[in-house]
């Protein structure tokens, strides 16, 4: 099995309640989303995404994961998907640093490597722990009654 194709697709991801108010006033309408498809010549697509939360919270953003895939997608042409090691030895010969850039094409081989395997990428990655999963969600700063409801909801 080997990486025969890597696609880049990207959309704007919004906030259900609007716009996302952050500390010093920095607001955010929509995230540039990224989801990398991995295809290898016997037909299997991986998926995988990379969000940054807007280019000014982290030293990472959209643009900038954007530029990499495209160094990143044809130094892993001809590879093993299955192969991680291998996978992420090339990307970091074609890319010093930026992991964030990275971890769409990671995840999209993790997920080829499930299916090759008939197993869940959580047990791959050491095992299932519970039937559901705590979830983290972000409450925009605003008046303290109105997030406070939203947590509530």
């Amino acid at each position: 099995m080997r990486i025969d194709r890597v696609q880049v697709f990207h959309f704007p991801l919004t906030y259900v309640h609007g716009t996302y108010v952050m500390s010093g006033g920095r607001k955010i309408d929509e995230l540039a989303s990224t989801i990398v498809a991995v295809t290898t010549d016997e037909g299997a697509v991986g998926y995988g995404e990379v969000c940054p939360l807007g280019s000014t919270y982290l030293a990472s953003h959209a643009g900038g994961a954007r530029a990499a895939l495209e160094l990143l997608g044809p130094a892993v042409l001809g590879l093993d998907p299955r192969n991680l090691g291998a996978v992420n030895d090339a990307m970091n010969q074609a890319l010093m640093g930026h992991e964030y850039a990275k971890s769409p094409i990671d995840i999209a081989c993790w997920d080829i490597l499930g299916q090759s395997t008939g197993m869940p990428v959580c047990e791959l990655l050491g095992g299932r722990y519970a039937e559901d999963v705590p979830l983290y969600r972000a409450i925009s700063q605003e008046a303290p009654e109105t997030m406070a409801a939203k947590v509530a909801g």
